[in-house]
């Protein structure tokens, strides 16, 4: 029940001119917002300048200097790349420890306040950097007057901001106090029975008029807007019909304005005598949006679906010969298409003032495709996951929350469903799959259109699902067309594999080598790094590139003798049109298709991919026939299930985030090895490798868990610390004494072969490294963590689905 909080009288309040106070604040805002902000360079003359000297518009020029020298010490005490708001932070803290007075025993002062400054950064700092900190530190507080002092400004407070402005304010409830029933015994206790009485008096009065229906539990959608409105109508308060009424309200809602003119716009459509309802309104007003949005997007969809199947090329390698009369006649009717459209595609103003709100409720109602993949989590303060598997779980601590997503189950093998033998390819095709006995699920199930037919092919799958393999069937398709009377006829064929990274190019140039090498096929890489000459481009039957360089050498339409004789292009990792190098992707296939076109000739385009949400659209644009052609694998299809815990850290404060950050990491990285699996952890830097590594090596001294990370038992150990030992990396061999490892594009190649070596073998337990080794190795790890600080990318995401595939039997 609702409950009127009594309200003190105007008469005990000193009078307040309201319009000339918000006046005032606006004109106090706009001040502090017109100046000019920090930028992320700390040597501009920013807000840490005037919190650190004193008078900062006035200091001399001296002052100046010996400011831009004391931030710069900072910067090098850091030596990593950091948020301005962070390095705020540190270099307020470093002058706080240092700038005072130090007695004789300097050297004692400055060793007691490392420890606290070294929380701070988050890593180990040099005696040689903190002793020049804090010799300039002293200088500048010998230019403060008197009694400066700092504290002030540390706390973020000073007098530029007016007090309060940096506060969430939460609009009141119109002084109206939720209770149940049982509450009535404490409501008489602290406000008394006389109060209470009346107040439940003037609640009984106006129950007639008064539309409010929202109790707990109650859903506000669309089919609660629709009976709002029938009992306001009924009660006479509105000039217009029921869905009229509702309908003006939904537009309202969506509006652009503020909440107060929303507000006002709803009281005038409901009358004053419905306030409950305008209340409950603004408040679910994001879940009624929500609800106009879902069906706005199910009735575009009604109208879009039936005309875009036909849109769809009937064949994969379709090629339309038109007359110039048929060209202008498509032209025309393209026009006419997209002039019809043009009046249905200004967003959802337009499209509310064409719809009902019958046929909206009715699309809001529809269930969603992703309505099944609903979890919450357990306990009382659990909050509802949308849009993810049944059984997540949300679980909060202290600084931080953590979303445990269970693996999804193995799909089962349908009816009819068997693995394709090895046996039953060509005996040229068998050479190329020596050592296997039988081609996978996924394979298995695309085997009769990859290896028997013409059509263009966009596979989707996750990770470690045997995409290498459908590439190396597509090309066995391409080298049997070749075979005549027992002899292949190379010179009548190029094959071209579009790899993402160069390092990825030499791993697959390697791997194809070896595998096609008793067909005599040459496979060579033309990337950057590996260039090749004319003769060579003609001995080869196999080329592996980049997208960047096999643009360059398609570019050049004087030249097209090695671009006529490709046959089959397969692109791999083709999600990367979502990319920056997606225009240069989708320049590749472009060019491709106006060669089909022009020429006449058969060019077949292979796609390989992880999960995409629009692979109908890919597949469009690489002319996939979606019947045929296009094979779409889920998460059920990984070989081996995969589990994810997404940690969000609510800290606020630098220094403790930092802290719990890698403490978490810790945690995550002993539980793994307490399994006996290994693991790799991605941060965003070269130098944060070696700093992260040294920082769990602390914790693990810390706690006492250095056993866990060492293998000396492993019976190679002896031999190989006398390999690491002639490294000139200095972090590689100190690390290695401890089981961790290091890996980024900085280190020497024999370095980063070693360290993959090492940890293949099982001799490096825990791998710390940047995201390059995910695309360019193969280097499965069965817990990967990732460790970066705000949002994550979707390499992020790449990292989590292309690192956990190794070959164990249980849960990644």
């Amino acid at each position: 029940m609702l409950v009127q909080l009594p309200r003190l009288s105007s008469s005990l309040r000193d009078p307040v001119d309201v319009d000339q106070a918000y006046l005032q604040r606006k004109i106090i805002l706009q001040n502090n917002n017109s100046k000019p902000r920090r930028s992320g360079n700390p040597l501009d003359e920013s807000e840490l300048a005037r919190k650190i000297v004193h008078g900062w518009e006035q200091a001399s020029a001296e002052v100046r200097q010996v400011y831009k020298q004391f931030v710069g010490a900072v910067v090098e005490l850091i030596d990593a790349e950091m948020p301005s708001e962070d390095f705020h932070e540190v270099a307020l803290t470093a002058y706080r420890l240092f700038g005072v007075l130090l007695e004789d025993d300097s050297d004692k002062k400055i060793s007691e306040k490392k420890q606290e400054l070294q929380k701070v950064i988050g890593h180990a700092i040099s005696d040689a950097n903190m002793r020049k900190v804090a010799s300039l530190a002293q200088q500048l507080l010998g230019f403060q007057p008197d009694g400066h002092v700092l504290e002030k400004h540390v706390n973020g407070i000073g007098d530029e901001v007016e007090f309060g402005a940096d506060l969430d304010f939460q609009a009141p409830a119109r002084f109206l106090l939720d209770v149940s029933l049982d509450g009535g015994e404490l409501l008489d206790e602290e406000s008394g029975g006389p109060s209470s009485s009346l107040s439940e008096e003037w609640y009984e009065q106006n129950d007639s008029t008064n539309f409010h229906s929202g109790s707990d539990g109650e859903k506000f959608n669309l089919s609660w807007l629709r009976d709002s409105c029938d009992r306001i109508v009924r009660a006479s308060t509105s000039q217009l019909s029921r869905d009229e009424l509702a309908m003006a309200i939904c537009r309202v809602l969506d509006s652009d304005k503020p909440g107060e003119e929303i507000a006002g716009d709803l009281l005038d459509l409901v009358g004053d005598s419905a306030f409950e309802t305008v209340q409950d309104l603004i408040t679910h007003r994001r879940q009624l949006v929500d609800a106009i949005h879902h069906g706005l997007t199910v009735l575009k969809s009604e109208k879009v679906n039936p005309n875009s199947q036909s849109r769809m090329p009937s064949y994969g390698t379709q090629v339309i010969v038109q007359t110039e009369s048929g060209k202008k006649i498509d032209k025309l009717r393209r026009k006419e298409e997209k002039r019809n459209k043009r009046g249905t595609e200004y967003g959802p103003e337009s499209e509310m003032l064409t719809t009902s709100f019958s046929s909206l409720l009715q699309a809001s109602d529809r269930r969603s495709p992703f309505d099944d993949l609903i979890g919450s989590g357990q306990g009382s303060h659990s909050l509802p996951v949308t849009a993810l598997p049944q059984g997540t779980v949300r679980n909060h601590y202290k600084g931080y929350e953590e979303v445990i997503i269970p693996p999804t189950p193995t799909a089962p093998m349908k009816p009819g469903e068997k693995l394709i033998d090895i046996k039953e390819l060509d005996d040229f095709a068998q050479a190329a799959f020596i050592g296997y006995k039988s081609l996978n699920r996924i394979q298995s199930r695309i085997f009769q259109t990859v290896y028997y037919t013409n059509e263009n092919i966009l596979v989707c799958a996750p990770t470690g699902a045997g995409k290498t393999n459908i590439a190396m069937i597509s090309i066995l398709h391409e080298i049997g067309q070749h075979f005549k009377d027992g002899y292949l006829h190379k010179d009548e064929f190029k094959i071209v594999y579009v790899a993402p990274m160069k390092a990825l190019a030499a791993e697959v140039t390697s791997a194809f080598s070896h595998r096609l090498a008793p067909l005599n096929m040459t496979v060579r890489e033309l990337t950057g790094d590996m260039q090749l000459s004319k003769n060579e481009l003609e001995e080869t039957q196999m080329i592996v590139t980049t997208p960047e360089k096999w643009d360059v050498i398609t570019r050049k339409s004087s030249d097209m003798s090695l671009s006529m004789l490709v046959k089959l292009l397969i692109i791999d990792e083709v999600h990367l049109l979502n990319d920056d190098r997606g225009p240069v992707i989708e320049a590749l296939v472009a060019r491709t298709l106006r060669q089909v076109e022009s020429t006449q000739t058969m060019i077949r385009i292979v796609g390989l991919s992880a999960t995409l949400p629009n692979y109908l659209e890919v597949a469009q644009f690489l002319r996939v026939n979606p019947e045929t052609g296009l094979f779409f694998f889920d998460s059920s299809y990984r070989p081996v299930p995969l589990a994810q815990q997404y940690i969000g850290i609510s800290e606020q404060n630098f220094a403790s985030r930092n802290e719990l950050l890698n403490e978490i990491c810790y945690k995550k990285v002993v539980d793994s090895l307490r399994r006996g699996h290994q693991v790799m952890v991605f941060v965003h830097s070269r130098k944060d490798t070696a700093k992260t590594a040294e920082k769990l090596v602390e914790l693990a001294r810390k706690y006492d868990d250095l056993e866990i990370f060492r293998n000396e038992a492993h019976p190679q150990f002896s031999l190989i610390k006398k390999e690491v030992v002639k490294s000139r990396n200095k972090d590689l061999v100190e690390l290695f004494e401890f089981g961790f490892g290091v890996h980024h594009a900085g280190m020497l190649r024999a370095d980063r072969g070693l360290t993959e070596r090492l940890f293949s073998d099982g001799i490096l337990k825990v791998l710390v490294c940047t995201a390059t080794l995910a695309w360019g190795v193969n280097l499965p790890a069965h817990t990967v963590v990732i460790k970066y600080f705000g949002a994550c990318s979707e390499r992020s995401f790449h990292l989590r689905d292309g690192c956990c595939n190794a070959k164990h039997d249980d849960h990644s």
